[in-house]
């Protein structure tokens, strides 16, 4: 029988793991007031070129007319400018809503290269107050390398259950992505290498290694789709290797909604495809919606 210390540690790493890779946001304005025929289409036009970036200069900096923070997912840093904070609420419920929960997420860039973020999740359904803190710190190691294409963040994320009474797994590795375009990247996450610091039910502390990748699209200017998986994960100490289609199969689908330049809403889905017998694929559903707002100087960069 599971148990509520387990249901809420499977909330928080769900609610964490549905959260995109590339930070949320994306798209053009609603175009308000905007008629029909010509008036509508420069309307889009002109909410399509808001939402993307500003060419960058050659050394892959942002010039002085682009956004500190785009509303394009994909033309976003990985981590908040100096000054930038965002501040949300997640909801993330199972296929039977037996484990329903919300989750609080609070980050603030301390600088343009280093910013922390903290996730608290407790339970909604039998609700306990006591949940888990995560915090996650992200430092900007690589940032405009290869034409400005490509962006390395170190990170680090580890917490306490109030609830479990012990320590959050120590997650540790590199956020890495790569723009092949202005609506397409490849995307590692990070937390690549897993520490438990408390031990499990089967009185072990598990370490493994893993390999999870990501694809990101923007179908249009206002929407913007991640697809993620993990490739395989790898025994270190306490823990047994796993590889895609042939031991596990997550795959997870994120979609993010641009509503304002300051507030996204997102919507994500996460399952195993090929869950351990007899538990069946329907029964790891894992559902997200959420929004977040973003405050601080988000606008073009000030003219020295």
């Amino acid at each position: 029988m599971i148990t509520r210390i387990t249901k809420l540690g499977l909330v928080a790493t769900t609610l964490i793991a549905l959260v995109p890779a590339a930070s949320w946001a994306e798209g053009e304005e609603d175009g308000e007031g905007a008629g029909e025929g010509e008036a509508e289409g420069e309307g889009e036009a002109e909410g399509a070129a808001e939402a993307l970036p500003a060419p960058d200069a050659e050394d892959g900096t942002a010039s002085a007319s682009s956004p500190r923070y785009p509303r394009s997912v994909i033309a976003r840093p990985l981590t908040l400018p100096g000054g930038v904070f965002q501040a949300g609420a997640d909801n993330v419920a199972n296929n039977d809503v037996s484990v329903d929960a919300l989750g609080l997420v609070g980050g603030y860039g301390i600088n343009d290269k280093l910013e922390a973020t903290a996730f608290y999740a407790f339970a909604l359904k039998e609700f306990e107050a006591k949940g888990a803190l995560d915090v996650n710190v992200g430092y900007a190691a690589v940032r405009g390398a290869m034409g400005g294409k490509l962006e390395a963040i170190a990170r680090a994320q580890t917490g306490y259950s109030f609830l479990a009474e012990g320590m959050r797994p120590l997650g540790v590795g590199a956020q890495v992505q790569y723009n092949v375009s202005d609506t397409l990247c490849l995307i590692t996450p990070g937390g690549q290498l897993q520490v438990a610091l408390a031990e499990d039910t089967a009185m072990a502390k598990p370490i493994t290694l893993g390999v999870p990748v990501a694809v990101g699209y923007h179908p249009t200017p206002l929407l913007y789709v991640q697809l993620d998986t993990t490739l395989a994960t790898f025994k270190i100490a306490d823990s047994a290797n796993a590889f895609i289609f042939a031991d596990t199969t997550p795959a997870k689908v994120t979609a993010v909604y641009n509503v304002a330049p300051s507030i996204d809403v997102a919507a994500a889905v996460g399952l195993d495809v090929t869950p351990p017998d007899p538990v069946g694929i329907g029964d790891t559903l894992a559902f997200l919606i959420g929004v977040r707002y973003y405050g601080g100087s988000i606008g073009p960069h000030p003219r020295m």
